[in-house]
C-alpha cells in the first residue's frame, strides 16, 4: 500500500503494488461500517460474478479478500482520468468525443447485461478514460452491495446510486432492477457530455428525486444547439420515465447514436415546455413537500406541477416543493379542491395556499392559528378552525367569516360535503351545518365521533369511534343512526364508484367496496397505500371525484443511543439508528431498557440492551410494552401496554425470565405511566385518566405491585403532573408541574401525603427529572437556546432534612441533538437519545389512485 487516491460513499482508493506481477494496482477498501454490515463472505462471494466479466470496456477485477475485518476488491491502475475530472474540467465535450464515450460505455453495458449483471450506478465518477477509450469500473460492486446486505443495508445509511443518474424506478426504491435502468443512467451521462450539465439537478437529493420522477429534461438543442436531433432523440428516449419507452437493450442504444434518422421518441418532445412527463406511470407517486429551509413568510418551492392533458393524463395540477422552516405545516391537515387546481395547508402563521399556475404560496391574512383547512366544493372558500370557532375564508382574500362561536364548536376538525354542508367536531361530539347556515344539527348517536367525512350523495357521513378502539362507523343522516363499519380503521371516505377508503391505526391506506344501501362492507380491504403515515384517529389523505389521491409519509426521526461516562466520555451503543422514545438504566447499571417505535399501539416494543454482551433482546410481552420501569433487583419490569378491550394503556408487570405470567397492576379510563418502583410495596406512577385531563386535573399516584386494587392518590390537582421521581433513599420525589404556569420541577417529602411543604428546582422551565445515585443532585431537562427549543440538560444540588436547601441550577454538557429522553444511573453514567437527520415527511400525490388498486387485484 502506498497512499490514498480518493475516497467515495463506498470505499477508500488506495496506490498499491502488487509485488507478485511487479505492477501497480488499484485497491478499494469498504468502509468499515459498511463491511461490518455486509459481512464478509456473503459480499465476496456476490462479487465473483464481477470477475467473469471479460470486456474492453469493462474495468476488471483482479482480485478481491478480507483482511483485519476489512473487506477489498483490486482493480488495475488506470493512468488516464475520470470521466467526471474531465467534465469538471472541460464541462462540454466535443460532440465526436461524447459520442464514442457514450458508445463504448453501452458496449460494456451490452456485454454485461448479456452476462445478467446490472450495473446499478453508472455515472461520470465510474467511468475512466485512458487512450482515448472508455473503461467502466465498479461493475457489479453495487448489486454485490446489495445482494450481501439485504435488509442490513438501511443501517448504514449508503444510497446505492447517484441522484442525478438515477432512473425513476431506481429512485422509487423498486425492488427489481433490470438492464433499462443502466440505459437510463447512460442516457444522464451522455446529456451531460453534451450539454454540460445533467438532466436534473437540485439543492437537495429530495428535490432532485422529485424532479427525476415528474419533469421532463430541457432539451439537448435548447442548451446546444449543434447537436444533430438522431442524437437528441436518442437521449431523450432512454431518458424516458418508463422502462417500456426507453430502449430495450444498450446495443440499440448505442446504435442509435450512430443512426442518421432519428428513431421513435416515447413521452419526449423536441423542445423543453416545463411540464413533466405524461403521468402514466404504474403506481407513479410524485413527492409534495419536502422539508427544508427557508423563511416562513416567504413559502417558495419547485415548479407547479402541471399534467399533460394532450399524453392522457389526469389533467390536474398539484405544487412540487414546499419549503418551510420551523415547526411548519400540520402536514396531517392539508386539503386539495374539487378539481385538483389548488391545495391548502395549515400553518402556524395561517392557512397556506398554492393554486395552478403559480410558483409560490400565499398566506390568507387573518387566518392565524387555522387548523383543519377544507375546501368547498366550488373551491371558493375554505373553512377551518382556529381557538375553538368555525370559520371560513374566500380563496379570493378578505377577512374571515364566523360560521359558529367558540362555545358551540370547542372542537377541532373540519370537512365540507358535496352539497355545501358543513360537518365538524363539537361540544358533545359530531355536528352538521346547512349548506345556508340557518340549521345546526347535533348527531345524537355520535356523541363520542371525530373525524368526519360525508359521503358523495350528502346522505350520510363516515366518522371515528375513539372510545371503542378506533371503530369506523356509518351516520345515516336521513334515519339519525349509526352503523359499525370496520373495528379497526381510522377516518375513511366513500368514493363515487363505491370504494371506501381508511387508514389503518397501525398504518396504511386500504380499500373495499362498500354497500351504501345495506351500510355494509363488500370482500377483502386491499392496501393501497402501505407507507400512509397515520396518528391516532387521524388518516391523512385527500381523494378527489376525478381520482387524485394525495396522503402523507413520514418517519420520526431516527436517533443514536450514546452513553456519557462520569467522566465526560461518549460512546454510541452498536444500535442502528431507531426512534426511541424511552430510556431507563437496570438498577445495577449493566442493562438498558428501551422503548422502539412512537406510534401508538402494538408497533411498540420495549427491548433490552445488556452492556457486557452488546446485545439487544425483545422483552416478551405484547400489547406494544412501553415506559419501562425495572423492579429495585432488576428481575422485572413495569410497563404500559394497551388493552385491548378498552383502547387504555394501562399498567402491567412481568419478570424478564418469563417465569410468570403477565400481571395487570393498575386498569383506569385514560392511560398510565410508571416512573419509579422505589421497593417491593411502593410504585409510583402518573394517572392520566380523561376525567382528569377534561379537568384540567393530573395524579400521581402509589400502588403496592403485590397487591390488587391498591392504588392511592399521593398528589392530585388543577394542574398537570408529571414524571414523578423518587429518592434513592425513597424519603422525597420531584416531579414537573404547571402549576405556576410553565412546567417546572418541583420537590416534596415522600411519601407523607398533603404535608404541603414544596421547593421548586428549576428555573423557568423544567421537566424529566432524575435524581443522583447519591441522592445529592437532581437532573432535569429544560428548554436553552435562542429560540428555547433545543433541550438541555440541568443539575441543581439538594440539602436535604430538616431545613431542605437548593442550589443553583447548572448547565451539563451534553451530546448535540438530545431529544429529550435520557437517564442517569447510580455511578453518574447517563444515556442519551440523539437525534439523527430530520426526519422524512411528505405528501405524495397518486393521479389516479385505481391505478394502484388495479395493480393490487
Amino acid at each position: 500500500m502506498e497512499r490514498e487516491l480518493g475516497a467515495g460513499g463506498m470505499a477508500t482508493v488506495w496506490l498499491a503494488r502488487d509485488l507478485r506481477h511487479e505492477r501497480e494496482v488499484a485497491i478499494k477498501v469498504l468502509h468499515p461500517d459498511l463491511g461490518a454490515a455486509l459481512g464478509g463472505d456473503r459480499f465476496l462471494s456476490e462479487i465473483k460474478t464481477t470477475a467473469k466479466l471479460q470486456h474492453p470496456h469493462i474495468l476488471p477485477l483482479l482480485d478481491s479478500g478480507e483482511a483485519d475485518g476489512l473487506l477489498f476488491y483490486v482493480m488495475p491502475l488506470v493512468t488516464g482520468e475520470t470521466l467526471r475530472a474531465r467534465l469538471a474540467r472541460e464541462q462540454q465535450l466535443p460532440l465526436e468525443d461524447a459520442l464514442l464515450v457514450a458508445r463504448e460505455v453501452a458496449d460494456a453495458l451490452a456485454h454485461a447485461h448479456s452476462q445478467g449483471v446490472i450495473h446499478r450506478d453508472i455515472k461520470p465518477e465510474n467511468i475512466l478514460l485512458q487512450g482515448g477509450h472508455a473503461v467502466v469500473a465498479d461493475f457489479g460492486i453495487a448489486l454485490a452491495v446489495q445482494t450481501a446486505g439485504g435488509a442490513r443495508m438501511t443501517q448504514t445509511g449508503l444510497s446505492l446510486g447517484t441522484p442525478q443518474y438515477m432512473s425513476p424506478e431506481q429512485a422509487m426504491g423498486e425492488r427489481t432492477i433490470d438492464a433499462r435502468s443502466d440505459i437510463y443512467a447512460l442516457g444522464a451521462v451522455t446529456y451531460e457530455m453534451l450539454t454540460g450539465e445533467p438532466p436534473f439537478a437540485g439543492a437537495s437529493v429530495q428535490s432532485i428525486v422529485a424532479k427525476v420522477l415528474t419533469e421532463k429534461p430541457v432539451a439537448p438543442t435548447a442548451l446546444r444547439d449543434t447537436i444533430p436531433p438522431q442524437v437528441e432523440a436518442a437521449v431523450l428516449r432512454a431518458l424516458a420515465k418508463l422502462p417500456a419507452d426507453r430502449f430495450a437493450t444498450a446495443a440499440s442504444f448505442s446504435e442509435a447514436l450512430r443512426a442518421p434518422s432519428p428513431p421513435t421518441v416515447a413521452g419526449a418532445a423536441p423542445s423543453h415546455s416545463g411540464a413533466p412527463a405524461a403521468a402514466s406511470m404504474r403506481a407513479a407517486r410524485w413527492p409534495l413537500v419536502a422539508g427544508v429551509t427557508v423563511a416562513l413568510l416567504g413559502l417558495a418551492g419547485g415548479a407547479w406541477l402541471g399534467a399533460d392533458r394532450e399524453a392522457g393524463a389526469s389533467g390536474l395540477a398539484l405544487p412540487l416543493v414546499l419549503e418551510v422552516d420551523g415547526r411548519g405545516p400540520d402536514l396531517r391537515r392539508f386539503t386539495v379542491s374539487s378539481d385538483g387546481e389548488a391545495v391548502a395547508i395549515a400553518m402556524d402563521d395561517g392557512i397556506a395556499v398554492r393554486e395552478r399556475g403559480s410558483r409560490a404560496y400565499r398566506l390568507l391574512p387573518g387566518t392565524d392559528g387555522a387548523e383543519s383547512p377544507s375546501f368547498s366544493p366550488d373551491g371558493a372558500w375554505i373553512a377551518y378552525s382556529a381557538s375553538g370557532a368555525l370559520r371560513k375564508v374566500s380563496m379570493r382574500g378578505g377577512a374571515p367569516i364566523a360560521v359558529l362561536s367558540a362555545d358551540t364548536l370547542d372542537g377541532s376538525r373540519v370537512r365540507y360535503g358535496r352539497q355545501g354542508q358543513l360537518a365538524f367536531e363539537g361540544r358533545g361530539g359530531l355536528w352538521v351545518v346547512s349548506p345556508d347556515g340557518a340549521e345546526v344539527r347535533r348527531l345524537v348517536t355520535a356523541a363520542d365521533g371525530s373525524a368526519p367525512r360525508f359521503t358523495p350523495d350528502g346522505r350520510g357521513l363516515f366518522y371515528v369511534d375513539e372510545r371503542q378502539g378506533s371503530r369506523l362507523m356509518y351516520y345515516d343522516l336521513e334515519r339519525d343512526d349509526t352503523t359499525q363499519v370496520l373495528a379497526q380503521a381510522s377516518e375513511g371516505e366513500l368514493t363515487d364508484d363505491g370504494y371506501l377508503l381508511f387508514g389503518h391505526p397501525q398504518g396504511g391506506l386500504f380499500a373495499v367496496e362498500f354497500d351504501q344501501g345495506a351500510r355494509k362492507v363488500v370482500g377483502a380491504p386491499v392496501p393501497i397505500a402501505a407507507d400512509m403515515a397515520v396518528s391516532s384517529a387521524i388518516s391523512p389523505f385527500a381523494v378527489t371525484a376525478r381520482g387524485l389521491l394525495v396522503y402523507l409519509v413520514g418517519s420520526d426521526p431516527a436517533v443514536r443511543i450514546v452513553v456519557q461516562s462520569a467522566g465526560g466520555r461518549l460512546d454510541t451503543l452498536p444500535l442502528p439508528p431507531q426512534t426511541v422514545s424511552y430510556l431507563r438504566f437496570s438498577p445495577d447499571g449493566s442493562r438498558l431498557a428501551l422503548t422502539r417505535g412512537s406510534a401508538r399501539g402494538s408497533l411498540r416494543e420495549t427491548q433490552i440492551y445488556d452492556f457486557a454482551s452488546k446485545t439487544l433482546t425483545r422483552f416478551a410481552a405484547v400489547g406494544g410494552p412501553h415506559a419501562p420501569v425495572w423492579s429495585p433487583d432488576g428481575r422485572e419490569l413495569a410497563f404500559t401496554a394497551t388493552d385491548s378491550a378498552s383502547d387504555a394503556e394501562d399498567l402491567f408487570a412481568q419478570p424478564l425470565d418469563g417465569s410468570s405470567p403477565v400481571r395487570r397492576l393498575a386498569r383506569r379510563p385514560g392511560d398510565q405511566h410508571g416512573f419509579s418502583w422505589v421497593n417491593d410495596s411502593t410504585l409510583v406512577f402518573a394517572d392520566g385518566s380523561p376525567a382528569n385531563a377534561m379537568r384540567g386535573h393530573s395524579a400521581i399516584v402509589v400502588l403496592d405491585p403485590r397487591r390488587e386494587r391498591s392504588e392511592r392518590d399521593f398528589l392530585r390537582g388543577a394542574y398537570n403532573g408529571l414524571m414523578p421521581a423518587v429518592s434513592p433513599d425513597g424519603r422525597w420525589i420531584v416531579y414537573a408541574s404547571d402549576e405556576g404556569g410553565p412546567t417546572e420541577v418541583y420537590l416534596r417529602p415522600f411519601p407523607a401525603v398533603g404535608s404541603g411543604a414544596q421547593w421548586k428546582l428549576s428555573s423557568g422551565y423544567g421537566f424529566a427529572p432524575r435524581w443522583s445515585g447519591d441522592g445529592r443532585s437532581v437532573y432535569y431537562v429544560a428548554a436553552g437556546g435562542r429560540d428555547r427549543t433545543i433541550p438541555s440538560l440541568f443539575r441543581v444540588s439538594v440539602s436535604l432534612g430538616a431545613n431542605v436547601a437548593v442550589g443553583t441550577p447548572v448547565r451539563v454538557a451534553v451530546p448535540e441533538g438530545l431529544v429529550g429522553n435520557w437517564d442517569v444511573d447510580r455511578a453518574g453514567r447517563m444515556v442519551f437519545a440523539v437525534r439523527e437527520g430530520e426526519g422524512d415527511t411528505q405528501l405524495i400525490a397518486i393521479p389516479d389512485w385505481r391505478a394502484l388498486l388495479r395493480s393490487q387485484r
